[in-house]
């Protein structure tokens, strides 16, 4: 049985710690906003936020913040336990069945990666999938994705255990990277509003930094890390390293486009990031 999942977009947060995590646990989030605005919050290098997965509630696009082998900020104290997956919507208008079975399908995918038993780790401990709700403070305090021992979440373990025995023991479809992506695979965040999930709150732990081993310290490839070259090269117009509206870098990315004779796109094309990284390769 041939299983599709949707490619990933892969979009690069500065917000993850680039240390080893346990692949422990699978952790399901609501954003508690909208797929494009919460991808867009996380993005932003103040949020102290972030997540391995963003999924879109009709299970047609994800969206990859974080490799799976790294820390995202997602959880405070169990950032290193596993894998995070941020569903669009809202707790409190909970889950169709389209977006429970598409979160079941990636949680299933996770849990044979992984070689993680498919099985409910009440409390997030032991190995398994859980909710943010069940990591409580340690966690962060939050009650998403729904209340414990709800009809919801009964209905979502036995999608979870469908789609499990659904991938079976063979090869899994490819689908979400391990370590980071290729230049030609990285994408800005959307041009739309951040919409802050759970008030805003940060989830990083007090020791998490955003260092990384390239010249502006932060994920290659992520808007900070693209706004960052930009400005070493004069961006026209000039821009903010936490800049949030990426028309001002798309515009910036057409000025030094034309600088370097390449078509002008105003998009990070492959071509356009050669050039980009090439001309910041040593720059302080």
């Amino acid at each position: 049985m041939t299983i599709a999942l949707p490619v990933l977009k892969q979009v690069p947060s500065p917000n993850y710690t680039p240390v080893a995590i346990a692949h422990d646990l699978v952790i399901l989030h609501m954003m508690e906003g909208g797929y494009a605005g919460s991808v867009a919050w996380l993005c932003r290098p103040t949020t102290r936020a972030s997540a391995h997965l963003c999924m879109r509630k009709d299970g047609g696009e994800d969206t990859q913040l974080a490799p799976l082998n790294f820390k995202a900020w997602a959880e405070c104290d169990f950032n290193g336990k596993g894998v995070s997956i941020e569903i669009e919507g809202f707790t409190a208008q909970g889950m169709s069945e389209v977006t429970m079975r598409a979160a079941a399908l990636r949680t299933a995918w996770l849990l044979r990666f992984y070689g993680i038993p498919c099985q409910y780790a009440r409390g997030g401990q032991g190995r398994g999938y859980c909710m943010h709700h069940d990591l409580g403070a340690a966690g962060g305090g939050h009650v998403d994705i729904c209340a414990l021992d709800s009809p919801t979440w009964t209905t979502l373990e036995g999608y979870i255990k469908e789609a499990y025995d659904a991938f079976g023991d063979g090869p899994l479809p490819p689908w979400a990277l391990h370590g980071l992506p290729a230049p030609h695979q990285i994408a800005l965040p959307p041009p739309v509003a951040p919409e802050p999930s759970h008030g805003g709150a940060p989830r990083a732990q007090p020791d998490d930094a955003t260092a990384h081993a390239t010249p502006s310290g932060y994920p290659l490839g992520s808007r900070a890390d693209v706004q960052w070259r930009l400005r070493k090269v004069g961006a026209n117009p000039q821009l903010g390293v936490t800049n949030t509206d990426n028309g001002a870098t798309h515009a910036a990315l057409g000025t030094f486009q034309r600088a370097y004779g390449l078509p002008v796109t105003n998009e990070l094309n492959p071509a356009t990031w050669a050039a980009l990284e090439a001309a910041t390769a040593k720059a302080v």
